[in-house]
């Protein structure tokens, strides 16, 4: 700290000072700048980390290699696994997290191609069938990851023949994927806060959960319960580690941040159990 000269005591402006003093002051001197050589990473040029405390040391994360990138081989040498998400604006959202969540299973690398306010009941908007097609020669996945019918459900009547109708429409989507080899995972819906719209959610994962049952390597991964409360109905908050997660947005359709991690995780490991 630097001390203004009017704050040093009166005796050190005197005109007349001891000889002694200036050598006294020159061995302090001397000595403060030995202590400082000697101590460790005393100069911040000094080579080497400095000590960390262990509390810092704990809190540090692994080390880069400890978790290889995306896209790269794992430790056993394995190429990585290619995964194409497809969907409507939920599936948009599983892009964002998909990846981080699903490191624990092995090297992947992700292909995002989901796009809002689309879904299998509006060709003349966005053909979803021949854009599948279109993706898997483009991307040529291992795995495909789809969640589509929020917007069939939203605008659909929910009725049997509806219900009927829906299900052929699934199964026609999953064939272009069985033609291609790919497993796939369908993703269901969760509860919506509007009950006649939770209800059609409910209606359409019936319909998409059966196409899936008959389909070539498809299983269907259910979501409602993760958003449910103990009676089945949307939840848009949940205690998760302690403290209380808004996992549902405004409009009480969309996921959260925290939302869309807590579903991805949830995808992932129903993917590795399902190896």
């Amino acid at each position: 700290m630097v001390v203004p000269m009017r704050q040093f005591p009166p005796f050190f402006l005197h005109r007349h000072i001891p000889r002694t003093l200036p050598r006294l002051l020159t061995a302090l001197t001397a000595g403060l700048i030995l202590a400082l050589a000697l101590a460790p990473g005393a100069w911040a040029g000094k080579k080497g980390p400095a000590r960390q405390p262990e509390s810092a040391k704990q809190a540090a994360g692994p080390s880069p290699e400890a978790c290889p990138p995306a896209g790269t081989p794992g430790a056993s040498g394995q190429p990585p696994q290619k995964v194409l998400i497809v969907g409507d604006s939920f599936a948009v959202g599983l892009g964002l997290t998909m990846e981080q969540s699903l490191r624990t299973a092995g090297p992947v690398v992700l292909a995002s191609r989901g796009k809002t306010s689309t879904g299998l009941e509006s060709p003349h908007f966005y053909d979803w069938e021949k854009a599948l097609a279109d993706f898997l020669i483009a991307e040529k996945p291992d795995i495909l990851l789809v969640m589509l019918g929020g917007n069939d459900a939203k605008n659909g009547r929910g009725t049997p023949q509806w219900s009927h109708d829906f299900e052929a429409k699934a199964h026609r989507f999953l064939e272009i994927a069985g033609r291609h080899k790919v497993r796939v995972y369908w993703v269901g819906l969760p509860p919506m806060r509007e009950k006649s719209f939770s209800q059609r959610a409910w209606t359409a994962n019936e319909a998409m959960r059966a196409a899936c049952a008959t389909a070539t390597s498809c299983r269907f991964i259910d979501s409602w319960d993760l958003f449910a409360d103990k009676s089945g109905n949307f939840c848009a908050k949940k205690t998760l580690a302690g403290k209380a997660v808004a996992l549902r947005g405004k409009d009480g359709v969309h996921f959260t941040a925290a939302g869309c991690k807590l579903l991805t995780d949830h995808i992932a490991t129903g993917m590795t159990t399902a190896r």
